[in-house]
């Protein structure tokens, strides 16, 4: 088990030697940014759009936490073939976010292309509730949530930036804030929920999640309607 996080560390210091190499220096860029606070972000949060859009992550990161922390306990596979199956799940992950993901966004929309995502992401996990005795269809559902979740995260991401008029940096951590607070709840949830009641019910109560941000969306919409324009004049 120490050679994943020896590795993850070791991509961190590349990283960070990238950056510091590649990326300019704050002397050589001007910026006009104002000095932000931490109380900045929370006082984002007062933009209707900002909150819709961070309660609603904060809806499917709940969905999406609980198959990332507790899938793993009901997939009954090794150390390697855990890696294999989240590899298929990263990879398209990856491929959706960079090429799936603006196609949707200039055919549907941002607002209706999120709504699809998630409520096809609820279908995979109530699935994974009806068979999580099958485990085919497990990892099936976990390889192919990861197309749902890479577009949705470039959707939703996207949204967030044009949401408001306050500064992006701070528009991202107000986001980050609420959204992760369904991602802290999930796991610990999740497991609870599999110790009292059986292991499908973490992944019902996560697809209900989903459901719910996709409700909540929709009956929102007239706030956040605005970021498709927001990202066509850009």
């Amino acid at each position: 088990w120490r050679g994943p996080f020896l590795g993850v560390a070791i991509l961190m210091v590349i990283a960070f030697i990238g950056l510091t190499i590649l990326m300019p220096s704050s002397q050589t860029v001007q910026t006009n940014k104002k000095k932000t606070s931490l109380a900045d972000p929370f006082r984002a949060l007062k933009h209707r759009s900002l909150l819709v859009l961070g309660i609603a992550a904060a809806l499917y990161n709940f969905g999406f936490f609980t198959l990332l922390a507790y899938s793993p306990f009901v997939l009954g596979l090794d150390e390697h073939g855990l890696g294999f199956v989240f590899l298929g799940w990263g990879i398209l992950l990856a491929i959706t976010s960079v090429f799936m993901a603006p196609r949707l966004q200039q055919r549907f929309g941002t607002v209706t292309s999120m709504c699809m995502m998630l409520f096809l992401f609820a279908l995979v996990l109530l699935a994974m509730g009806i068979w999580t005795s099958t485990q085919w269809v497990v990892i099936a559902a976990v390889i192919f949530a990861g197309a749902m979740l890479g577009n949705n995260n470039t959707l939703i991401t996207t949204a967030v930036m044009n949401a408001s008029p306050v500064e992006r940096s701070t528009a991202s951590a107000a986001y980050s804030f609420l959204r992760f607070l369904g991602g802290a709840i999930a796991p610990y949830a999740a497991g609870k929920l599999s110790e009292i009641y059986n292991s499908s019910i973490p992944f019902y109560v996560g697809a209900g999640f989903v459901f719910l941000s996709v409700l909540f969306i929709w009956l929102n919409q007239s706030h956040i309607r605005h970021v498709d324009e927001a990202e066509g004049a850009h």
